[in-house]
């Protein structure tokens, strides 16, 4: 049996499970590929992705204005099933929280600065919904980190404490916050790193 003071862990998704959804190495490798400008797309993204993540603009809407505001020799379905390829699962990290989950009597959940459209495509593709008990996105809760009432959703959710609680992000300021707010955090840089801070909270994973 699990010997962890901890009955909570909440895990960020990009970064941590697998590619992140949407950021600017990916638009930049977009914008190369559809042969658009990169400060164009650049300073247009800053302007529109506040509302995308926050959930007052779909992923088609924030394309048209991204990408798709002037003619095009493509569509901004293109451009979304490229984003889609380029979302990968990392399939170790996966089951790192799978046997966590699995192993020690615990809530598993996941706090996500995503929009929509990406976020859906994730979670089928990466089968979040196999290893959480429950998932919060930016853009469905119009909450994004580091908002600290996203925090405090996911633990009211989960009806527990910061101090039984877990948080792993590969941001460090994001880890950051959760700390600040009583999480115990992780700030997840390699897979092995981040199985022997669990280890060592406690937690059985083998």
């Amino acid at each position: 049996m699990a010997n962890s003071r901890f009955t909570a862990v909440f895990s960020d998704i990009g970064g941590v499970l697998g590619t992140n959804g949407w950021d600017t190495a990916l638009r930049m490798k977009i914008a190369a590929h559809f042969r658009c400008d990169p400060d164009e797309v650049q300073g247009r993204h800053r302007l529109m992705f506040d509302s995308y993540e926050r959930g007052y603009m779909t992923f088609e809407a924030y394309i048209r204005q991204v990408f798709m505001f002037r003619p095009r020799h493509f569509t901004w379905e293109e451009v979304r099933d490229f984003a889609y390829n380029e979302s990968i699962a990392w399939d170790q990290n996966i089951d790192l929280l799978r046997q966590l989950r699995r192993r020690n009597n615990i809530t598993l959940a996941l706090i996500s600065n995503e929009g929509q459209g990406l976020t859906e495509h994730r979670v089928s593709k990466f089968g979040l919904r196999e290893i959480s008990d429950f998932m919060i996105f930016s853009y469905f809760v119009h909450l994004r980190k580091p908002d600290a009432e996203i925090w405090k959703l996911a633990l009211n959710l989960a009806q527990v404490s910061p101090a039984e609680s877990v948080y792993i992000d590969d941001r460090k300021i994001f880890a950051d916050v959760a700390a600040q707010l009583g999480f115990k955090s992780i700030h997840h840089e390699t897979l092995e790193r981040t199985r022997a801070q669990l280890q060592d909270l406690g937690f059985i994973l083998e």
